[in-house]
């Protein structure tokens, strides 16, 4: 405590460093709390989306592998060039506690087969299925991102907030207490000590008086 100044001013300022980082330390831990309620909320629906995803994905694989193994991969690839087009994505983004959180639309990627760019005449309906099971796959992706993204930034934000917390309540309060009660310390020795001074001030002049 030696680079502390023990004086009535330092203890004063001390005192309100305490007051400003507790009240910093409260407000982080609400900033926190109300992170982590944005990021349990979105656990579930996550979950259950990666599920139909991983679901989606088997069935997309085994169409695929059925038409390829009966049409061929040159009918595959010529549908695939017919339905060709550009996939335009709305991303926005809105803050949470200061946290930028993406929001993404796009438009549905599932159409009918008189939609897909191919005549229905040239192509069997394995192609058509393995055409609509994908769509399908590229339409939960765009759903999945913007909640895959918030989840991931949501937990780094947690995190750091959480050190920031802990910074705060663990080692900056702590030792402004610690300066804090070393000045009153040495405060109140010097109190004593000026006391007693006084005393024997005193009773040196009655000494001296009744002389």
């Amino acid at each position: 405590m030696s680079e502390v100044s023990p004086t009535r001013m330092n203890l004063l300022i001390r005192k309100r460093q305490i007051k400003i980082a507790q009240q910093g330390a409260s407000l982080l831990k609400n900033k926190r709390d109300a992170l982590l309620r944005e990021f349990m909320d979105l656990i579930k629906p996550i979950l259950k989306d990666r599920k139909e995803l991983d679901e989606n994905l088997k069935k997309a694989m085994s169409v695929l592998a059925i038409a390829l193994g009966i049409d061929g991969a040159e009918k595959l690839e010529s549908a695939a060039l017919a339905t060709k087009r550009e996939y335009i994505l709305k991303v926005e983004e809105k803050r949470v506690w200061g946290v930028k959180l993406p929001s993404i639309e796009g438009a549905e990627m599932r159409r009918s087969i008189l939609e897909r760019g191919y005549s229905p005449l040239s192509i069997t309906s394995r192609i058509d299925l393995t055409a609509e099971a994908f769509e399908n796959i590229v339409n939960l992706i765009v759903r999945m991102a913007p909640m895959e993204i918030k989840l991931k930034k949501l937990g780094g934000e947690i995190k750091k907030t959480t050190r920031r917390v802990n910074a705060l309540e663990e080692r900056l309060i702590p030792d402004l207490k610690a300066q804090v009660k070393f000045i009153r310390q040495v405060l109140e020795d010097r109190e004593r000590e000026d006391k007693f001074r006084l005393k024997r001030l005193k009773s040196k002049k009655v000494k001296m008086g009744r002389k």
